[in-house]
């Protein structure tokens, strides 16, 4: 798994269509303090949405609660089904232990670094927009999934007697064995994969590797017996959300307008004031 992995990342990086293209780009879109001003301003864009839920939004929200609440009813058998596989079969209790490790959020900070590297060493503004963008991505996952675990006080699948029961903030002293819910790794994989399929939106195997490596991630932590059915999904969910909402955010306040003569063809980065 380290090997298709370290494969994707190389062909990404230094395949022609992605390295050679030399966009060029300005400094203050990737300075010190326009990045920490735009992080807290999307803090406050995403811990205030609750209360700017509009009319058409429920048609995204009302599925996701179905599906969360037919995922909940499902968690036993699929903890069952997925624990035995890895329990008796080494080949997936050994590919579970390593696909796990790319929901971790320091190996995906390092991840979006090699990305910002390459840029730099190539002089890509996509490659280092990708690693810029998802490290702030990670970053806000990071933040929403530990309060969320602090709130819900879900058991773990592993815990006392396998029952997945809620204590709303009353396991605070408890630790891990009470932060299931939502999946931490599932929303760092997710949130990461969806700006790296936002940013390579030309090239739909780039974003059908990316969610599909996530996916993977969400299973592992059910075999594992981490995490219930129910805790994936949501953090599927939410880490595209938070994705989605880290590049959309971004572009609105840059954008890149290309413009061409007979002699050349110019890429013009403008910032939104």
């Amino acid at each position: 798994m380290i090997k298709t992995v370290a494969t994707f990342l190389f062909i990404l990086f230094f395949n022609n269509g992605y390295c050679q293209n030399n966009d060029g780009f300005p400094k203050g879109e990737f300075g010190l303090k326009s990045s920490v001003n735009s992080f807290f301003q999307e803090e406050k864009k995403i811990w205030t949405s609750p209360f700017k839920i509009k009319k058409n939004d429920l048609n995204y929200i009302l599925p996701a609660a179905a599906g969360l609440g037919m995922f909940y009813t499902l968690d036993q058998p699929i903890r069952r089904e997925l624990l035995y596989f890895n329990n008796h079969q080494s080949s997936v209790n050994s590919f579970n232990k390593n696909i796990t490790y790319l929901g971790d959020g320091a190996v995906n900070i390092g991840i979006s670094s090699l990305f910002v590297l390459n840029g730099v060493l190539f002089n890509n503004h996509k490659s280092i927009e990708t690693g810029y963008l998802s490290s702030k991505a990670i970053v806000h996952a990071g933040i929403l999934v530990f309060v969320l675990k602090t709130i819900a006080g879900r058991e773990r699948p592993f815990y006392n007697d396998h029952q997945g029961r809620f204590h709303l903030l009353n396991k605070l002293e408890s630790g891990s064995a009470y932060h299931s819910f939502p999946s931490g790794h599932t929303i760092t994989a997710f949130s990461m994969a969806t700006v790296i399929a936002k940013e390579y939106s030309d090239k739909k195997w780039i974003g059908i590797t990316s969610y599909g490596l996530a996916s993977l991630v969400g299973i592992s932590r059910i075999g594992l017996d981490k995490h219930w059915a129910s805790d994936i999904f949501i953090g599927s969910i939410l880490g595209y959300v938070i994705g989605n909402f880290t590049y959309k955010n971004h572009q609105q306040r840059w954008h890149v307008i290309p413009s061409a003569s007979s002699k050349s063809i110019t890429l013009n980065i403008i910032k939104n004031i």
